[in-house]
């Protein structure tokens, strides 16, 4: 099971009912597939970027679920057959979740040790990110873990 984010636009003048209906039938589909929701954020109504289907702003609707490529390809599949679903886009979470994950440990990691240093003024200088600026409080790149790692 992976982790995905689903989301879709739905036709800014479709009922709120209907919009309900139509996250009961996907989370259905999720649930009936073995996979888990996550979350189900109804985002509102905005101003899309550009027309799409001649419609200037449209409601957004987001889903965080915990499923196999077989229920996302059939969710997908629904989702284009609906006619007042404008536009979907699903994305992987899981590189980018291993990666934040691993950003967090080490930033723990450095804090640790950190604390268990002497501190001092060198301390206070590397905490603040060296004077670099917009180098905040432990800003640590991908780049710089993996070069400490080998």
């Amino acid at each position: 099971m992976r982790n995905y984010e689903i989301m879709f636009i739905v036709n800014p003048n479709t009922a709120e009912e209907e919009i309900d209906k139509i996250n009961s039938q996907i989370e259905g589909i999720i649930t009936s597939g073995g996979g888990k929701v996550g979350k189900i954020e109804k985002m509102g109504k905005r101003k899309l970027a550009y027309v799409v289907d001649k419609f200037m702003d449209g409601f957004y609707v987001l889903f965080v679920i915990n499923a196999n490529g077989t229920i996302v390809r059939e969710i997908e599949r629904r989702l284009r057959v609906m006619d007042p679903v404008i536009k979907y886009l699903t994305v992987l979470m899981d590189d980018d979740m291993k990666r934040l994950d691993k950003i967090k440990a080490h930033r723990q990691k450095r804090a640790a040790r950190r604390g268990s240093g002497g501190g001092g003024a060198a301390g206070a200088a590397s905490s603040s990110g060296g004077g670099v600026p917009g180098m905040g409080t432990g800003g640590v790149g991908v780049e710089e873990m993996e070069q400490e790692e080998q």
